[in-house]
């Protein structure tokens, strides 16, 4: 009779064991709960925008919603031979309010080194007077590559010029690729 009620204690203590965990289990998935987030994101209008510029149309183009501009249609520079466009492309701001841009190198492909001396970036403030530093990409020497911080005042259209120079020394059939990249705030 020891025997018997032995086991029968073991086999208690193991169904409530078995029990428990059962329990235990059913316990924690219980708990588990899901959250959801939904958000419903829309597309307005850029407040900075490009827009046509003294040169543009004749060396290329900007998308529909202003916010990219191709030159695509630069004419082959001579050996040697300098090129400034004073309004490549202009930049109006139409927030009511000022915004920051900064102008930066984002790319540069190409025989660049063997083939130009240099290409200048200057944006050119209403007044007439340069704003920001000159991005200044040379094939020797130190590279400025970005305008730095500037803050363009609600309602104005300010020029980006280019300054665009070959080495004298360039081979005909040879051409650089290179994005800048706008950054607005």
């Amino acid at each position: 009779m020891k025997i018997s009620s032995l086991n029968n204690r073991k086999i208690i203590k193991f169904a409530t064991l078995l029990l428990t965990s059962v329990l235990i289990s059913f316990a924690s998935v219980m708990a588990y709960t899901e959250m959801f987030m939904t958000a419903t994101i829309g597309i307005g209008t850029a407040d900075v925008t490009f827009v046509n510029g003294g040169n543009t149309t004749s060396i290329g183009s900007i998308n529909t919603q202003g916010t990219e501009v191709t030159f695509s249609s630069i004419p082959n520079l001579e050996p040697g031979e300098v090129r400034t466009y004073n309004e490549a492309v202009n930049i109006t701001n139409g927030a009511g309010s000022t915004k920051t841009i900064n102008i930066s190198l984002y790319s540069l492909s190409g025989n660049w080194s063997q083939n130009f001396d240099y290409i200048n970036i200057t944006v050119i403030a209403k007044n007439g007077t340069a704003v920001g530093n000159t991005i200044k990409i040379v094939s020797s020497g130190s590279n400025v590559t970005s305008t730095g911080d500037i803050s363009i005042p609600a309602g104005e259209e300010w020029a980006i010029q280019w300054v665009i120079k070959a080495k004298t020394t360039a081979t005909n059939g040879q051409s650089i690729t290179i994005v800048f990249k706008v950054e607005v705030d």
